[in-house]
């Protein structure tokens, strides 16, 4: 084995317990099992995969809030934990709050000092007074020691983001507001380093107010792990009273409390669910915000989702926002005047782009791959003789020369076929195919006037979208950059309209590796998360596996069909589309959701942290590769998912397949 470099295979005809995996030396393809990709692997970790059983946020099937809080209406006192209970904290862990610390400190290593400080603050307090319990100026008496930060200045300055952050649970927000209207005595208990008076300013900043009172072990020298704190709680209350609790640590908030007689209800941990099938390998701070929002969305309890919908949150959110980003970062570095989002893929782009950034113009660009084709053949013989004759060869659809002919308009070559062993209902084929291709050649001259006749039209359109801006930005979701390219083309070469345009991708691949690499490299192409040269393990991920692009743009789809060209009317011109796949818009209506959601979320909690936005492509792209991992999850929820097939090139057959029926010919 070369470089600890694997590929790692799930084999699907095990037990999910018992999955199989297998090092193989190269990229293969295996009937009955799912590329993963191309890492380090390390046989001793288990592989995380996503969670493959329907929606996510269906894994814990508690109760409705009025439900939960009915069920403890016979108790005289409520007792709540706080945190992961009462609040939340957007962070996979607790503790990652520190790096925002460490950035507003300007400290290097600022989590693990921190850390380190609280351990030895709790060492210094078990050897002095016998218990671990410390406060949060002791541990900044650590701090102060090691980085010379005022232990007052750390402490406040660690409290004011603790109060930017936490939240209240929705969840439990509605059970508290239910128990309290019943007049109910509730209290709160936690195990904490701040004191009492700082854990009720942060209960009270996210709106739970009432409490008959607050216990807290840094105070009271004593925890809910060790059982005392729940005694003292008892003691002032009086212990003839019937108190539950409620926790999300099974340990300290249900076992303690139960062992010494109090009932105790489970809250699980919404970050200890959900962090299983978060992805491995992201940079932590991003990690972390990531799974933070992901978390506290889908696990609270307050509702559940469609697969759809999470497909869009989970596994889309990420990559829509950091691109974004992306994108707007390299429009100002380039002092570009507008961005061109292209149809279909930039209908969510340009909806997240405009919610997040109000100071950059933009506009909706209709424009495919076949017009694309179409309205630059002068300059893309090959790539146009390869979309309208050789694609349609695979084409299962049977699609005849006829049909692609009067697709095209070109119905006055059809007298001339014959000439060339071709007739008009012969079906093209990969018997045919060079022989139609050659016929066109040796009739370019026509089919390139025929063509080129709303070139008018197609400058018309674009004139009026560039409105003298001196500098644009042509943004698609992928692979070859041909659609920026061909805007290049148009307005720079063949109209010279003085307006630079500057192509834009999500991620770049070419089914020849070196299609077009020198473009990559005179950034000609500007690309976010991977190509031949950029996260080269990514790229590799992607493309060992076929059909991986059909997967990744389930993100970008709209909810109208695939623009086809322009035709001149009496009025102007119209735009013209392929036949509308209406039974997909309600699936892509809640991907958009899930995504829009993601941002919004994101947004409301990181927006005076801009540095957070910036994403790397490598991360963005993590949470698809998680969900790529096994094909299950796509292929149970998308499979019925229609695709229109062979319409712009065969006016007599407008066929569909189905997701399933595209994932079954690949052997996937």
């Amino acid at each position: 084995m070369e470089d600890g470099i694997y590929t790692t295979v799930i084999c699907l005809n095990v037990p999910r317990a018992t999955v199989g995996l297998f090092l193989l030396k190269k990229f293969q393809c295996v009937k009955g099992g799912i590329f993963i990709d191309a890492l380090p692997f390390n046989p001793k970790e288990k592989l995380k995969l996503p969670y493959l059983d329907g929606s996510e946020s269906k894994i814990i099937s508690r109760p409705k809030a009025l439900d939960f809080a009915r069920n403890m209406l016979e108790y005289e006192v409520i007792s709540f934990d706080v945190f992961d209970t009462l609040l939340l904290r957007p962070f996979a862990q607790p503790h990652h709050l520190f790096m925002i610390l460490g950035e507003k400190h300007s400290c290097v290593n600022f989590m693990a000092i921190r850390r380190e400080a609280e351990k030895e603050a709790r060492n210094q307090a078990k050897g002095k007074k016998g218990i671990s319990e410390v406060t949060i100026y002791d541990i900044y008496e650590q701090v102060e020691l090691r980085t010379g930060i005022d232990k007052q200045y750390g402490v406040q300055l660690e409290l004011q983001t603790e109060l930017e952050f936490c939240f209240a649970n929705p969840y439990m927000k509605d059970v508290f507001e239910i128990l309290k209207s019943q007049n109910k005595k509730i209290i709160a208990i936690s195990d904490m380093y701040l004191t009492k008076s700082m854990i009720e300013q942060l209960l009270e900043n996210s709106g739970f107010s009432g409490f008959f009172d607050v216990f807290v072990s840094c105070e009271n020298h004593c925890s809910k792990r060790d059982k005392q704190l729940f005694n003292i709680a008892l003691t002032k209350l009086g212990k003839d009273l019937s108190m539950v609790h409620v926790g999300a640590n099974y340990e300290s908030d249900i076992k303690s409390a139960q062992e010494i007689g109090i009932e105790a209800r489970y809250y699980n941990n919404v970050h200890e669910t959900g962090n299983q099938y978060r992805p491995d390998d992201m940079s932590e701070l991003i990690a972390s915000t990531y799974s933070g929002i992901v978390n506290t969305h889908l696990h609270n309890g307050i509702k559940q989702y469609t697969p759809h919908y999470e497909y869009g949150f989970i596994y889309g959110g990420l990559y829509i926002l950091g691109y974004c980003k992306w994108i707007y970062d390299y429009a100002k570095q380039n002092n570009i005047d507008k961005i061109l989002f292209l149809s279909r893929d930039g209908d969510i782009y340009r909806k997240v782009f405009n919610f997040l950034f109000t100071d950059m113009d933009t506009e909706y660009v209709y424009w495919s791959r076949i017009a694309n084709a179409k309205y630059t053949i002068e300059k893309n013989r090959y790539d146009f003789l390869k979309r309208m004759v050789q694609h349609k060869a695979k084409s299962a659809l049977g699609i005849t020369i006829k049909g692609l002919f009067e697709s095209l308009e070109l119905e006055e070559l059809f007298s001339l076929l014959t000439q060339h062993d071709l007739k008009e209902d012969d079906k093209i084929h990969k018997g045919n195919v060079k022989l139609i291709q050659s016929f066109l050649v040796k009739n370019w001259a026509t089919v390139v006037k025929k063509l080129t006749e709303d070139h008018a039209i197609v400058k018309e359109y674009f004139m009026n979208i560039i409105q003298g801006s001196k500098k644009v930005a042509v943004v698609d979701v992928g692979w070859v950059g041909s659609g920026g390219a061909g805007i290049k083309y148009l307005i720079e070469q063949k109209w010279k309209l003085n307006c630079e345009v500057h192509s834009l991708v999500a991620a770049c691949r070419h089914s020849n590796h070196t299609g077009n690499l020198s473009q990559i490299m005179k950034k000609e192409i500007g690309v976010y998360i991977f190509s031949r040269m950029l996260n080269r393990n990514l790229y590799d991920t992607h493309t060992s596996t076929k059909h991986n692009n059909v997967f990744f743009e389930l993100f970008t789809q709209a909810c109208y069909p695939s623009f086809s060209g322009f035709k001149r009317t009496e009025d102007g011109y119209k735009l013209l589309f392929d036949v509308p796949e209406v039974e997909n818009y309600k699936i892509i209506e809640q991907i958009h959701q899930g995504i829009y959601d993601f941002v919004k979320l994101y947004k409301k909690t990181f927006s005076n942290y801009e540095y957070l936005f910036n994403i790397s492509g490598y991360d963005a792209y993590l949470p698809f590769r998680m969900i790529i991992r096994d094909l299950r999850f796509i292929r149970e929820n998308f499979g019925d998912l229609s695709f229109s097939r062979g319409v712009i090139a065969d006016t007599e057959n407008q066929s569909f397949e189905t997701l399933n029926d595209i994932m079954d010919q690949a052997n996937l």
